[in-house]
């Protein structure tokens, strides 16, 4: 036997998550990040704050500053909030404080596909079982396939993206709610890190009436990509067991003060920015639908679109320096021929379509 043998059996078929890094990038629509910049003002107001920070101490375990702000801003007590370094730690600690084996079996981690792939690779770390439900022909909630999944499977955890990555589709409140009547014994997770660009209510309200309810928020994708700062909504019982497996130092002393600042004096750049994004996603939508790719409706702040071509195009966008996300692939299963493009700016959309629209028929 050998340090393989170790490997926990589900992840040996597993491939790492990989970040795609083309030679050269003129304008980046892979990714669903903002496509602006901080102003000159709020990279000083950064780089004042940045500069008193006292990098040979440990972070503040609580974030107690940027919680404070929090309660200030949204309402939320500090013990209603967890804390992760992005969305992605977040998820994982859930995976871990509710992966409770249940009915002789491993807890198990159930959510509509396709959608973030966290949820999967977040499930197996933990030792979890991933139940994908497939979503609809043209990638719409299907709330009966999803109902009568989690009465078959009976998971620890459900995974609701709304709206969804990388479909842009929302889930209707009254399937979440149902859920929440129906399953007291399930944690539902509903992951809001596109909310910003949506016109849905975020479901925190939820969190205060049902105790296995939890939100989950992040600020990368809103123009703070860099900072990793995500965060659990939920009411303090299950806030308290999430905190008894996050890191305590998990958010760094740089990050803390960098965003606090930002959402203290200069949370309307980033309103602006969003208000222009949710433009533009439809004015990109139109264009592209024009050139004669099919389209699917969205409320984040990306495209998915289908093309018999898919492949062709993304190289050929490359080539011109234009990076997208290509899911077609002998593999990709509901995503063959599609490709998912970030909005961007009015100039850097106005490339895209024009790119489009020399490529070879």
């Amino acid at each position: 036997m050998t340090w393989v043998d170790r490997v926990r059996s589900s992840l040996r078929g597993e491939s790492a998550y990989h970040v795609a890094a083309p030679a050269t990038i003129r304008i980046k629509l892979d990714a669903n990040e903002s496509p602006f910049a901080l102003s000159a003002a709020a990279r000083a107001s950064v780089a004042a704050a940045l500069a008193g920070v006292e990098l040979n101490r440990y972070p503040d375990a609580r974030a107690s500053a940027l919680k404070a702000l929090m309660q200030s801003k949204l309402g939320l007590h500090p013990t209603e909030v967890s804390l992760g370094n992005g969305s992605d730690e977040s998820l994982g600690l859930l995976c871990s404080a509710f992966g409770e084996p249940r009915d002789g079996r491993p807890g198990r981690v159930l959510y509509p596909w396709p959608s973030f792939v966290v949820y999967r690779t977040a499930a197996l770390a933990a030792g979890l079982s991933p139940v994908e439900v497939p979503l609809g022909s043209r990638f719409e909630a299907d709330a009966q396939a999803l109902l009568d999944a989690v009465e078959r499977e009976r998971p620890n955890l459900i995974f609701l993206a709304t709206p969804n990555n990388p479909t842009g589709t929302v889930w209707p409140r009254e399937v979440i709610v149902a859920l929440c009547e129906k399953y007291p014994d399930v944690i539902t997770v509903v992951d809001e890190a596109y909310l910003p660009y949506s016109d849905q209510p975020s479901c925190i309200e939820l969190t205060r009436k049902y105790p296995h309810c939890v939100v989950v928020q992040t600020l990368s994708k809103v123009g703070l990509a860099a900072l990793r700062i995500g965060f659990v909504i939920a009411q303090p019982e299950v806030i308290a067991t999430i905190e008894k497996v996050r890191p305590p130092y998990n958010l760094d002393s740089l990050s803390q003060a960098a965003v606090t600042v930002i959402l203290r004096d200069h949370a309307d750049e980033l309103e602006a920015h969003l208000a222009v994004v949710r433009s533009e996603r439809e004015r990109l939508a139109t264009g592209l639908a024009g050139l004669g790719l099919e389209v699917f409706p969205s409320q984040a702040n990306l495209l998915l679109v289908r093309s018999p071509k898919a492949t062709a195009l993304w190289s050929h966008l490359g080539a011109q320096g234009i990076s997208v996300r290509n899911f077609d692939g002998p593999l990709a299963g509901p995503l063959a021929g599609c490709l998912r493009i970030t909005v961007g700016t009015a100039t850097e959309n106005d490339a895209l379509l024009a790119a489009l629209s020399s490529a070879p028929t």
